[in-house]
């Protein structure tokens, strides 16, 4: 990859997850489409980018491995920021925010995505440093705060029914 290439994939990186971190501390519509539509999304173009970096050079073994321990630790912190976002009833119905909690959990999914890229050029796992393997982290990540927060829509609205 050059320079330009690398430099851009970071630009973008930076931007998605600048612009996730800022909705996260403004009230935002619960609706569980379209909280489904961001992991689904980013997870497409993260598929398709990651499919055309592995036929260039494959995975091995140490490339699983940290792709799947990144998953791994993407999903918790979006499971634990579903969980400590606060929800409430507002003018559109329900509402909900991860406020700086969320934020300081994409910090620490930034240091550990950090800590995995220092280990996967170390050992020569090049395709997990790509943007297509961090557009998936991220999906995941808001897959798990999606799965949290669809939950906790579903069942304010069966209290609300009683």
């Amino acid at each position: 990859m050059d320079m330009q290439n690398a430099v851009v994939e970071v630009l973008v990186a930076v931007l998605v997850v600048g612009w996730i971190m800022y909705r996260q501390t403004r009230w935002q519509a619960l609706d569980p489409n379209r909280l489904w539509r961001g992991p689904i999304v980013l997870g497409l173009v993260g598929f398709l980018q990651m499919k055309s970096v592995v036929a260039g050079g494959g995975l091995g073994v140490t490339a699983v491995a940290l792709l799947a321990l990144s998953a791994v630790l993407g999903a918790g912190i979006g499971l634990v920021m579903g969980l400590l976002s606060q929800v409430r009833a507002g003018e559109r119905g329900l509402e909900a925010r991860t406020g700086w909690a969320g934020t300081l959990l994409w910090i620490v999914l930034l240091a550990v995505r950090i800590g995995v890229d220092l280990v996967a050029r170390a050992s020569g796992a090049q395709v997990v440093t790509s943007i297509g393997a961090i557009l998936l982290v991220v999906a995941v990540n808001r897959a798990g705060r999606a799965l949290v927060l669809t939950h906790r829509a579903e069942r304010a609205g069966l209290a609300a029914a009683h």
